[in-house]
């Protein structure tokens, strides 16, 4: 069973409030998250379905405090996806992206909330060559101001741990496909089933403190150090992204930095 171990079954969780639940992401994650809470309270600024008896909406614009705070309130833990996913005016970048997740730490905090899984980008370190193998500990080389906004997100989630005890787990996280659909992404790719999979590792281990891990299946070609999501959170990647490599011929990526096209000097946004 996705997101089970060795048949028995996970411990189940409390009130988890789901952000971004109507994005990319969200939206492959949300009936799995359903079937282990409590209750699951998704949040978005459009309207949603419930599907689920446990499900309940909240309507939050997160960049209004008041409405994070609503969000927020008799919440045990969170998946925060919401933002802006991609490159961006730096303006709109600042209040998606920054004000939008202090608002939520700041109310995750007077909410007594346990756990933030926060959703971080491998773009904060998408200008170290496609040579180099990158551990959590190396210095964040952003190749985007998206990335920049991301750098921040894990700067406040170390934060908000060390003065006031939220735990967070910052996912960096590859490219969530259902497949690859470039020569990059066999090295980046996060299959649906292995994206489901890190988000209830972390939110069921048992203790994470703060913790920044890569988010990527099992690929032949990874460039990230995917020791910590296993060792901290149990993490067993099922994919590898190598399956697909015939699809791409012989060719090979046209960029020599890891965040690829991201990191060029022209690009503002598209891919997504």
């Amino acid at each position: 069973m996705l997101g089970g171990a060795e048949g028995r079954e996970p411990p189940r969780l409390g009130t988890v409030l789901l952000t971004g639940a109507s994005g990319r992401m969200g939206k492959v994650i949300r009936p799995f998250l359903s079937d282990q809470a409590r209750v699951l309270r998704i949040s978005s600024r459009g309207d949603l379905p419930i599907e689920n008896p446990n499900e309940e909406f909240v309507r939050a614009d997160l960049v209004d405090f008041d409405q994070a705070l609503v969000a927020l309130d008799g919440v045990d833990s969170v998946v925060h996806l919401a933002g802006i996913p991609d490159e961006a005016p730096f303006a709109q970048l600042v209040q998606g992206n920054i004000v939008a997740t202090q608002n939520l730490y700041e109310a995750a905090r007077r909410a007594g909330v346990k756990r933030v899984v926060f959703a971080s980008t491998n773009h904060v370190v998408g200008c170290y060559p496609t040579t180099a193998e990158i551990t959590a500990d190396d210095p964040p080389r952003p190749d985007t101001f998206y990335g920049v906004s991301k750098v921040f997100g894990e700067a406040l989630a170390r934060l908000y741990f060390d003065k006031w005890g939220i735990e967070s787990v910052c996912l960096r996280i590859g490219s969530f496909r259902d497949k690859p659909k470039d020569v990059r992404q066999l090295s980046t790719w996060l299959s649906h089933r292995d994206g489901v999979e890190l988000v209830l590792a972390a939110l069921r281990a048992e203790r994470v403190g703060y913790a920044v891990v890569f988010g990527i299946s099992d690929n032949t070609r990874k460039w990230w150090d995917m020791r910590p999501a296993e060792e901290l959170l149990g993490y067993r990647a099922q994919d590898d992204a190598e399956a697909f490599a015939g699809e791409f011929g012989e060719s090979i990526s046209e960029f020599n930095q890891q965040g690829g096209a991201f990191a060029s000097p022209e690009y503002i946004g598209g891919l997504g």
